[in-house]
């Protein structure tokens, strides 16, 4: 089962893909970005294809990537082959994605392994995209590689993963408070769009950044209220109104969990 949705704002060009080997079992879809000359984000392997079909007749001077995630980074060899252009990465990223790197089980079902993609060069201060300039932030939580895009003249930000919205779970090894910290710098800067890879935010995106801050510093709150109550894991997370999804979890091979979110209130202050 496959998914392809579009979308256009101003002269940027919004691609969704999304592959499930399995019809009964729903794709998990990404959207990339494309200005100008210059592609953010790659997509899933299993999807290359579509994407290479998708972006034959664009001219791709340049790849940026947010993150080394799979899911983002799994067709930047095979693009960088198709238009001859250059990949653009954080340091961690480019280390990353320059062999083949290992993936859970679910990983591969959803978004297949990537192709190594040695050599990218590391994100410059500024990336030019013909007469927009955009500003690499380093902006950890999510991952310890993750960067946003920020296009001040028009209010632009290429989220990567940083968004997404009001999380209920966490992703193994996400950090809350880098997150936080990461929100409140982002908050500084003037934007109104938020190009999310997994949920696009077209208007009044800044709003929704706040609207994310205010709900991980709720649960902040919360648990550590609670944990000086004596709260139990299980309690806590009955206090923040968080659930575990059991078949989530079992799909997943508890890569993914609530308690993972709870946890990093309780583990990761430091």
């Amino acid at each position: 089962m496959r998914t392809r949705s579009t979308l256009r704002h101003g002269p940027v060009e919004g691609y969704q893909f999304g592959y499930s080997p399995v019809r009964f079992v729903k794709p998990f879809p990404v959207w990339c970005y494309f200005l100008h000359d210059t592609l953010i984000d790659t997509g899933q392997q299993h999807c290359q294809p579509d994407i290479l079909a998708t972006f034959s007749q664009k001219t791709i001077r340049q790849i940026v990537l947010t993150h080394f995630h799979e899911d983002h980074s799994g067709n930047a060899a095979a693009l960088r082959r198709q238009h001859n252009c250059r990949v653009l990465a954080g340091s961690l990223t480019a280390q990353r994605i320059s062999h083949a790197f290992p993936l859970m089980p679910y990983e591969k079902f959803w978004f297949g392994a990537i192709d190594p993609c040695p050599d990218a060069d590391l994100l410059p201060a500024v990336i030019e995209a013909g007469l927009y300039r955009l500003t690499p932030i380093s902006t950890l939580g999510h991952s310890d590689d993750h960067h946003v895009l920020h296009e001040p003249s028009e209010g632009w930000l290429f989220a990567g993963d940083f968004y997404v919205g009001n999380l209920k779970v966490f992703r193994r090894g996400e950090n809350i408070y880098q997150m936080i910290e990461a929100t409140r710098e982002i908050l500084k800067l003037d934007f109104d769009t938020l190009f999310c890879c997994h949920n696009p935010v077209l208007k009044n995106g800044k709003a929704a950044v706040q609207r994310k801050l205010s709900y991980l510093e709720t649960i902040v709150e919360k648990v550590l209220d609670g944990q000086a109550r004596g709260m139990n894991r299980q309690e806590l997370l009955k206090v923040t109104g968080l659930q575990e999804q059991w078949l989530t979890k079992f799909i997943i091979q508890n890569d993914v969990s609530a308690n993972y979110l709870v946890r990093s209130v309780l583990e990761d202050k430091e």
